[in-house]
């Protein structure tokens, strides 16, 4: 793990531990690495790593540049497939059904796994046994940014802007019932104030009419807003992570703001179908890893936003469980019902 992400995994860990029978109940699951059957000579082709979600928003970016420095280490192409559709699960359940092979992977967002199976009943898809973790990328914050003519240049200043025009403010988000869906819900129940939910088909839309004014707000996690923030279009009231973030060095933590605990950042990474080989996930995991050090690998993340991180299966897996944990009590806050 690196080490400039440790205290946050840290006080995550420490924060789940008052739910232990929580982490018991799901430690069957996740698939904790087993042996299984070597997998001679892999890769020998091509490798499909599936966004779940269009291209253009931040776990796009993310995944398009770890496929391509993952690919020079392993010697092998990887081709980002993107298969959006019902906020994730069209993706999703495709890799859950494929060949636990090796040759086709998930770039996983963190919201897929700690929160869809607390707000969706019936997914085609068991996200805690269906899959086999290999490796965690990075973390990226959550943001609340407004059109840059909304009248409200500080956080305080939009709640009292919701205050005074109760259910008028729309915040458009990147899928009904996901984690930029929950951060509104969990805002306005933080705040008592009433605020509009509008799902979009992914992050590039819901950026794209915040922009124009369509609606007023945006919950979205910080790549995609990053450089319409930069060109004075969006105006970021507050970041909803542990602590600052170097791109917004001069934007606040809602905890700064008055909101203690407001943590709600995601994490991307690596995972594929249950019954990968033993050997192909010990490989993967390494030559993520090791991508994931590269300098310009770095850069990218860091530029659009994100904390580029190095895991081990184990750290991956417990970082995992700890925000199922932690988003139980989120979710009971929100007062989001799954549907």
């Amino acid at each position: 793990m690196t080490n400039h992400l440790a205290p946050l995994v840290g006080r995550k860990l420490a924060r789940a531990a008052i739910s232990r029978r929580t982490l018991i109940a799901a430690a069957g699951s996740l698939t904790p690495l087993t042996s299984r059957p070597a997998h001679a000579e892999w890769p020998d082709r091509p490798i499909r790593l599936i966004v779940a979600y269009p291209p253009g928003g931040g776990t796009d970016i993310m995944a398009r540049a770890v496929a391509q420095k993952l690919g020079e280490v392993l010697k092998q192409s990887i081709v980002v497939e993107n298969r959006s559709g019902a906020n994730g699960t069209v993706g999703t359940l495709a890799v859950a059904q494929s060949r636990p092979d090796g040759y086709t992977l998930l770039f996983a967002n963190g919201g897929e796994f700690a929160l869809k199976p607390l707000m969706e009943l019936g997914l085609p898809y068991d996200t805690s046994r269906d899959f086999d973790l290999v490796a965690m990328c990075g973390s990226t914050p959550v943001v609340l940014a407004v059109n840059a003519r909304v009248p409200a240049q500080t956080l305080n200043e939009f709640i009292e802007l919701a205050r005074r025009q109760p259910g008028r403010i729309n915040v458009s988000n990147s899928g009904s019932r996901g984690t930029m869906h929950l951060a509104a819900a969990y805002l306005a129940q933080r705040a008592a104030v009433e605020l509009t939910h509008v799902p979009y088909r992914g992050a590039a839309p819901a950026v794209a009419d915040t922009v124009s004014g369509t609606v007023q707000a945006v919950a979205m996690g910080l790549p995609p807003v990053l450089a319409q923030a930069r060109d004075g279009r969006l105006r970021i009231l507050g970041i909803m992570s542990a602590r600052r973030n170097v791109n917004i060095p001069d934007v606040p933590t809602f905890e700064e703001l008055g909101f203690p605990g407001f943590d709600l950042s995601n994490s991307v990474g690596i995972a594929g179908p249950r019954g990968l080989p033993t050997d192909v996930v010990v490989q993967l995991n390494a030559a993520v890893n090791t991508a994931m050090q590269d300098p310009e690998i770095r850069r990218i993340f860091i530029d659009n936003g994100a904390e580029p991180v190095s895991m081990s299966v184990e750290d991956y897996r417990n970082f995992l469980l700890s925000e199922m944990a932690r988003m139980r009590e989120v979710v009971r806050i929100a007062g989001v019902p799954p549907e």
